[in-house]
């Protein structure tokens, strides 16, 4: 992968995403197109504010049972502000959509919510 652009992600984010680390598999030309893609969706200008694109993404991580991008979301979602409540409703979603057997998969994600955000009991 062209180094530039993974010391731009680094810069940017802490971290280069899979999808753009495996892009350069394909080439030059696609990996700056998939740079350019991940650049256009995580945009500050879109109409939903980016704290809330994370919490549709923990929201898709957490329907896929995905815990490791669930974990990747939240950490990101904090970083954007996102508070206990605005989790928790993601999380009640998903349990209404899925069942409660997601209860199950969600409790470590609480658990590491409420460390990270200082309200462990």
């Amino acid at each position: 992968m062209d180094k530039t652009i993974q010391n731009e992600f680094k810069r940017e984010m802490g971290f280069t995403p899979p999808g753009i680390m495996v892009s350069d598999k394909f080439g030059q030309d696609f990996s700056r197109l998939m740079t350019d893609f991940h650049h256009s969706v995580w945009s500050d200008e879109d109409a939903i504010p980016i704290k809330y694109r994370h919490l549709m993404s923990l929201a898709t991580a957490v329907y896929g049972n995905d815990e490791k991008r669930s974990r990747l979301e939240i950490v990101k979602a904090i970083n954007q502000g996102a508070t206990m409540e605005e989790f928790l409703d993601v999380f009640k979603q998903q349990v209404w959509i899925k069942g409660a057997p997601t209860l199950v998969q969600i409790a470590p994600l609480i658990e590491m919510l409420e460390i990270k955000l200082g309200t462990k009991k």
